[in-house]
Parts: C-alpha cells; sequence; structure tokens
C-alpha cells in the first residue's frame, strides 16, 4: 500500500534568498499517527501548507493520497484544522458545521448527525450557543469537529490541544487514539512532547529547514535504551568505578539504583557481584520522546 503523504527531495525557498525547506524528504503510513515535530522556523507550517496545497515547492514530489497535493480528490479524502483559525462569532456550532458542509460540497446532514458530531468532541448541550460566547478550548472542539465533518482517511491537524485544559487534553488524545483505531491517518503537529509520545507511531522531526531524523517511535527510543539495576548496598569506591563505567547512582532509603547504557550493563553487573552487592531488581528503561527530541535538535544546531 502507498504511503498516506508522501515528501521527497522537497525545497521551498522564499523571496529567492530564504530556504524554508531543503531537500526534505518523509513518509507517514495509512492507519499511523504520526508526529511532526520541530522548533518554531524548523519549517513545519511551510510542510503543511505544501501538502494541503496551499503552497508549491520549488522542486521534489510530493503525494498526498496518491494525488498531487491541492487535487480535488485527495482533498474530498483530508480534514484540515490549522493552528490559527476563526469562526464566525454570530453562528451556533451547528450552522458552522451546516455551512463548512456545504461549503465543501458534502450533502446536508440531519440534527441527529450533527449532534452526535458535537457530542464526540464533548460540545453536546451548547448548540443554542453561538461561537462568540464560546471559550477557547469550545472553539478548539469545534474546529476539530469541522475537521471531521467529511469523514476524512486523512486528518491533518497544527497544535489540537492549543487552549485546552489538561482534562480536555485528554479527551482530545482519546479523539485521536479512537480514530486510529478506525484506520484513519492522523498527522499531528504540537509542541507538547509527552502527550503525543502516548499516541504516535510515527515521528517526524526537523529544525531549520531540513529534517533530522524520522522513524517509528519504538524505534528511535531503542537507539536510547537504558538500564537500571537495584542493588542492596554500594560502598563508596565501588560507586567511583560505576560513575566510571558511565553510571548515574541514586540512593533511595536502603535501595540503591544505577543506571546505565545499556552498552555497559555487563560490565557494571561483573563490578557490583565483584564488591560484594546482591543485585535486587533489574530493568530496561526507555529514553521520552522529550529527550529525543531536544538532544537530536541540538546535536543539528550544533552541525550548523
Amino acid at each position: 500500500m502507498p504511503a498516506v503523504i508522501e515528501f521527497e527531495n522537497v525545497t521551498k525557498v522564499f523571496h529567492g534568498r530564504f530556504t524554508a525547506l531543503s531537500c526534505v524528504s518523509f513518509q507517514a503510513e495509512a492507519g499511523e499517527v504520526c508526529a511532526f515535530l520541530g522548533p518554531n522556523g524548523a519549517g513545519k507550517t511551510t510542510s503543511i501548507n505544501i501538502l494541503m496545497g496551499f503552497l508549491f515547492p520549488d522542486c521534489g514530489n510530493v503525494r498526498v493520497l496518491g494525488f498531487p497535493p491541492g487535487d480535488v480528490r485527495a482533498k474530498e479524502k483530508i480534514g484540515f484544522l490549522p493552528e490559527n483559525f476563526a469562526f464566525y462569532k454570530h453562528l451556533t456550532g451547528p450552522e458552522l458545521l451546516r455551512l463548512h458542509r456545504a461549503l465543501s460540497g458534502l450533502p446536508p446532514a440531519g440534527d441527529d448527525w450533527i449532534a452526535a458530531l458535537l457530542a464526540r468532541v464533548r460540545l453536546n448541550g451548547y448548540e443554542h450557543m453561538k461561537i462568540g460566547k464560546y471559550s477557547r478550548g469550545m472553539v478548539q472542539r469545534l474546529g476539530l469537529a469541522q475537521a471531521l465533518l467529511g469523514d476524512p482517511q486523512l486528518l491533518v491537524l497544527d497544535e489540537p490541544t492549543s487552549g485546552l485544559d489538561p482534562a480536555g487534553r485528554k479527551e482530545v488524545l482519546d479523539l485521536l487514539a479512537s480514530l486510529k483505531a478506525e484506520g484513519k491517518t492522523v498527522f499531528v503537529s504540537s509542541h507538547i512532547l509527552p502527550e503525543v509520545e502516548q499516541i504516535c507511531d510515527r515521528v517526524i522531526v526537523m529544525d531549520r529547514g531540513q529534517l533530522v531524523r524520522t522513524g517509528r517511535l519504538q524505534d528511535l527510543l531503542g537507539d536510547d535504551d537504558r538500564v537500571e539495576i537495584a542493588v542492596d548496598r554500594l560502598s563508596e569506591e565501588t560507586e567511583r568505578e560505576a560513575i566510571g563505567l558511565g553510571a548515574t547512582v541514586s540512593r533511595t532509603g536502603r535501595e540503591v539504583c544505577l543506571v546505565s547504557e545499556s552498552a555497559n550493563k555487563r560490565a557494571i553487573e561483573d563490578l557490583l557481584r565483584g564488591a560484594g552487592a546482591e543485585i535486587v531488581g533489574l530493568r530496561l528503561l526507555r529514553g521520552s520522546l522529550e529527550e529525543l527530541f531536544l538532544k537530536l535538535v541540538e546535536d543539528h544546531e550544533k552541525k550548523q
């Protein structure tokens, strides 16, 4: 099955001198939640605008659902939520959704269908309230509802949890997980990495208009596997030797824990046993997406 989103050596230059994207290549597969990450100015917005057909690359190839960006056959299968958007404040939620269905060329929807969609984004009970009286979080939920209007195969969401409280953000994450379970592809840009980590399958990291790293989250975090070893006791001399092998040591009550790269596990175990310490616990640790992201961006900026 072809990738849902394909960027191949995409370059975009503005005003003949500012390179927003430089030879960027990545893919997003069907049924995945793909996290599109990068600091401000990384080229994420430019990439999304190209993906949606709002901008055109100066060179390179882009395919969305098998079609060129902007092709109506692709657009009718995409739900889009931009980072900055505004709705007509004099309309109610149902009125706005009906308007957007009409603008999209979709047939009119009944009251029950609209009510079910509003309930899915937790806006049921507010059917008669004008959008101008919505809170920021309610407007964001309505934006998600309009992205779901055409039952899209691909959702492109730019900061979908913006303006939401912790409970609201969790509900959005649950919604994205349910969309993935339905077989939809979710391409999401966000700065809240611990939340993204909970649901994403694939990660694309950008910096300064260049692709830094892409791959499945499990594979990328596996590159940073660490091991935690708990022992019943640890002498100061053995602690110094363990630190010399790259371990970090923490003491909590009677328990002593050593954390090191997995590659040093055998050497540290031999050291501990040789010193007469009893290993009472052993578990693999996995780095977080936020740690990985910060390291990748820092290393990339050092090379520039």
